[in-house]
């Protein structure tokens, strides 16, 4: 279920209440008027039958007989109405018992995604730092050291000065490169344009510059045109995943050969990153400190409502179905 479903849900919800409170005072209302029909009917035939008597030689029920049976009717009328609304107002707590589970159910789904989100974000926020700390940070505290040394140079060895300022340059411009890098990374805009299929066979491209891995991709070609948010947050979360996997198997794995594939199966996405490389120790990696990346790869499936199998016996084998819409009540 979806935030506009589950807030259809909630209207229809509110609007149960409304009308069954105006059901139990309309209700009310006629078990009232049951009450008085009977305190009438009854101080009608209380009254003194020799009072009558002495004029009228008849009985009560005689004198009073349209008034006493017009009266009965009404109530029976009343009584039939009340036991229908009775019946409506039990189907209605029942449908009320229903949504209420569905809202408790939800509220909590949504709770423990918030929860989740939350610290994926906290996760990525210290990726970047620790990315910008170890990457362009060091690279430029090392480019002024050498300007400073250039400077050193420049009275007692322009030529060697010059290299030194040349040396600069292309490390500025790496450092260009890096933090441009980095600002893909926070957004691909390529899953907008392209789609998710080119965007993550660029990613593949982007993360094996070196070619030190033989990267076999299977990638199903999946449309760019977003039905729904969820959607967007959807292949956005699939790109995350599969760039956070992959990494991890460059920096950790020690094989050479990583298969990835995303297949568009029935109402699910299926995701797999396979290397042949040395596998990890799984008790290891659920220690967060030890297995930043992994910790991250399952906080996104859980946002997802989706499930992850890791296999680290033979390499690593990540595998893992997120559902094409909101997991809820559809």
């Amino acid at each position: 279920m979806d935030i506009e479903s589950f807030d259809i849900v909630q209207t229809i919800y509110d609007e149960l209440k409304k009308e069954q409170t105006s059901k139990i005072n309309e209700l009310n209302e006629k078990k009232n008027k049951v009450i008085e029909i009977d305190a009438y009917l009854n101080s009608l035939l209380s009254k003194e039958e020799s009072d009558l008597r002495v004029f009228l030689p008849r009985k009560i029920e005689d004198v009073y007989h349209d008034i006493i049976e017009q009266n009965r009717q009404q109530k029976e009328h009343l009584i039939s109405e009340c036991d229908e609304l009775e019946r409506q107002i039990h189907l209605q707590n029942n449908k009320i018992d229903q949504l209420e589970k569905i809202i408790s159910s939800k509220s909590s789904m949504l709770h423990v995604k918030q929860l989740s989100m939350l610290d994926v974000q906290e996760k990525e926020r210290q990726r970047i730092a620790r990315d910008l700390h170890d990457t362009s940070l060091q690279n430029l505290t090392h480019l002024v050291h050498k300007v400073e040394l250039s400077s050193l140079y420049i009275d007692q060895d322009p030529i060697k000065a010059k290299l030194e300022l040349a040396t600069v340059e292309n490390g500025i411009r790496k450092v260009i490169d890096d933090i441009r890098n980095s600002i893909f990374d926070l957004r691909p805009m390529t899953v907008d344009d392209l789609g998710l299929k080119e965007t993550i066979e660029k990613l593949l491209i982007v993360l094996n510059q070196d070619k030190q891995f033989h990267i076999i991709a299977d990638i199903d070609q999946i449309g760019r045109m977003y039905s729904d948010s969820y959607l967007r947050i959807l292949f956005i979360s699939i790109y995350r995943i599969i760039q956070e996997c992959v990494q991890n198997s460059i920096k950790h794995s020690k094989g050479n050969e990583i298969i990835v594939k995303l297949k568009d199966v029935d109402n699910v996405y299926q995701i797999l990153v396979k290397d042949n490389g040395i596998g990890f120790d799984m008790d290891e990696a659920t220690k967060k400190e030890k297995h930043f990346g992994l910790s991250v790869i399952k906080e996104r499936v859980l946002f997802l409502g989706g499930i992850i199998n890791i296999d680290s016996s033979n390499g690593t084998s990540i595998e893992i179905k997120v559902p094409k819409v909101e997991m809820g009540i559809c």
